[in-house]
């Protein structure tokens, strides 16, 4: 059996043979048997499997044991494996079995699923998976029928279910730049954390056509979501303006404190997650860092969430 690895975390393991100036601090891999998804943004849809390509990342095939043993070997190259996988039902008793395998290396193992399973997350849960992500990717009814091809009314209420179950262990896939508000993508989010889960953000990759969003609201995104996840603001709290993110209700020093030295710009997701490179290309300005920033890196991401002091 043959598995996707993502390009960095190939030449972390010694599969590939080159430099990168920022190692990914988890193994990406990658199962999909034909995903069956309609999603306008992913260049894998409708069963595209000779795509070499998931976001701005290149997955080369390696064989299954020839990974497991480099996972393996001490030391340990990474602290948590995540199996991202194309949507495919008919694939899913192989997902389990291969999940099984992961598991049992006792690395911490995430595995990203569609809303529409809900139920094989739960169940994934309890063989003794750490987290699940869920690619949920539209924070409205519209921006999901829109880009996923799927019924909001079918599959919110069962991922609402399973937060409300299990929501620690729950990581939701948000991206921005697929048309919601500001607004309404807060909304989203806090209804999110407010259930129990929490969320791995993403801009669009539009590599389907499309544009990637402005980096001023991108990192009002940010903002919000670290400092709702910290329980430090609520969305009633904050001021929007035609659907825009205007104001926070912490601001100047307070507000710099409370976003960590960037933290709140970095990649958001399971732990040790830093995803290098899947929404930009090497060289461009980073929308989620992928290591810490430095302070002048910091200053220059305040300045362009440009809001205002209340």
């Amino acid at each position: 059996m043959k598995i996707r690895v993502s390009y960095g975390t190939a030449i972390v393991l010694g599969l590939v043979h080159a430099r990168q100036d920022v190692a990914p601090t988890t193994a990406y891999l990658l199962f999909d048997r034909g995903c069956i998804g309609q999603c306008s943004f992913c260049s894998r849809a409708h069963g595209n499997e000779r795509s070499q390509k998931l976001a701005r990342v290149i997955w080369p095939e390696f064989e299954l044991e020839q990974v497991l043993e480099k996972l393996t070997t001490p030391p340990l190259p990474f602290a948590r494996i995540c199996l991202q996988t194309g949507y495919n039902p008919a694939s899913e008793n192989e997902l389990k079995r291969l999940a099984r395998r992961f598991i049992k290396t006792g690395i911490a193992t995430s595995v990203t699923l569609s809303p529409s399973q809900t139920a094989l997350a739960a169940e994934m849960l309890e063989m003794g998976l750490d987290h699940v992500g869920i690619g949920l990717d539209a924070a409205s009814k519209t921006t999901y029928a829109l880009h996923k091809k799927k019924s909001w009314q079918q599959d919110w209420p069962p991922l609402l279910d399973l937060l409300q179950k299990s929501g620690d262990r729950i990581e939701v896939h948000l991206i921005f730049g697929l048309g919601d508000s500001e607004e309404a993508f807060c909304q989203r989010i806090q209804a999110i954390i407010d259930s129990g889960g929490k969320i791995s953000l993403f801009a669009l990759t539009p590599v389907n056509g499309g544009n990637p969003p402005e980096f001023a609201a991108y990192r009002r995104m940010q903002a919000f979501r670290f400092l709702c996840e910290k329980r430090l603001i609520r969305l009633e709290d904050c001021s929007f303006s035609d659907g825009k993110l205007t104001a926070l209700p912490v601001t100047g020093e307070t507000l710099n404190k409370a976003l960590e030295n960037g933290d709140a710009f970095r990649t958001s997701g399971c732990g040790n997650c830093n995803r290098p490179y899947y929404n930009e290309r090497p060289g461009q300005l980073f929308y989620n860092y992928p290591r810490p920033l430095s302070a002048k890196e910091f200053s220059e991401a305040m300045a362009t969430m440009n809001l205002a002091e209340e």
